[in-house]
């Protein structure tokens, strides 16, 4: 009976640690709506970039919302944060999807390859009228 505890508390520990391992936070932060209006901000909540099994992913926390819009794009840009703009925000970015759902946690992968020391913000940026949905800094 010891030995049958013995191999279930190891088992148990083993496959806690490996299930840790699994997923790894490289960043995190919180968004910052660009601009307002009706009373409700364009973008807020949290994000973070994880490492699950070799591949990268933007997860919005519960507490993400967005203003609906025709065209918001979540892209990775070289440019700072305070910098980013309506119109710079796509340019030297990589483009990762198409915004289509705007509240709620959500699970998004990067392209392959992406290497995120490369990149400086997060963007979410309506790309048809060259609107800065917002933005996070990645460092």
């Amino acid at each position: 009976m010891r030995l049958q505890l013995l191999l279930s508390t190891v088992f148990l520990s083993l496959f806690m640690n490996q299930a840790a391992m699994a997923e790894t936070a490289l960043a995190s932060g919180e968004l910052e709506g660009a601009f307002s209006s009706w009373g409700k901000s364009s973008l807020s909540g949290n994000w973070s970039v994880v490492e699950d099994q070799g591949k990268l992913y933007i997860e919005l926390a519960d507490n993400f919302a967005a203003k609906k819009g025709p065209d918001v794009k979540v892209f990775l840009s070289p440019t700072a944060s305070d910098k980013v703009t309506g119109k710079n925000a796509v340019s030297g970015s990589v483009f990762v999807k198409l915004l289509d759902d705007f509240d709620g946690s959500n699970r998004i992968a990067l392209p392959e390859g992406v290497m995120l020391d490369d990149y400086k913000s997060l963007v979410f940026h309506c790309e048809e009228f060259s609107k800065l949905w917002g933005v996070s800094s990645l460092r």
